[in-house]
């Protein structure tokens, strides 16, 4: 937590309340959560909050992005990795991102995205 504090503060962002809360929620969930999960996690923070606050940390490179049915989830991310997700219980684990990221010399600020889903051991029994 201490270094995404130093990146906030290096980039000229305060530490809010908002941002503090969903940084908080974050660094204790091992699921990659949606904007609406969050603000039903932390109901004293608005919805406008909550969206404000995730893009920052989008921008900034401190969450790690994955789309999922239309839906984006959210999660802290020190190093880039994927999810799979079931599709029946919405159970997640992480992926390691073995993907090289090449220096691409007409582009900045590269990201990709992978979307795996299965059938998690539990609800295929």
């Amino acid at each position: 937590m201490k270094d995404i504090l130093e990146k906030l503060k290096s980039n000229g962002y305060k530490l809010t309340q908002p941002r503090e809360k969903v940084l908080e929620l974050l660094s204790h969930n091992h699921k990659a959560l949606s904007a609406q999960d969050i603000h039903s996690f932390i109901k004293d923070v608005d919805k406008a909050s909550v969206y404000r606050t995730l893009n920052l940390l989008e921008e900034l490179g401190i969450v790690n992005i994955e789309n999922f049915n239309n839906e984006k989830l959210y999660c802290l991310s020190a190093d880039p990795h994927h999810h799979i997700i079931c599709k029946k219980c919405g159970f997640s684990e992480e992926v390691p991102c073995t993907y090289e990221h090449y220096n691409f010399s007409n582009f900045s600020n590269v990201q990709h995205q992978m979307t795996l889903t299965g059938v998690c051991n539990k609800c295929n029994k």
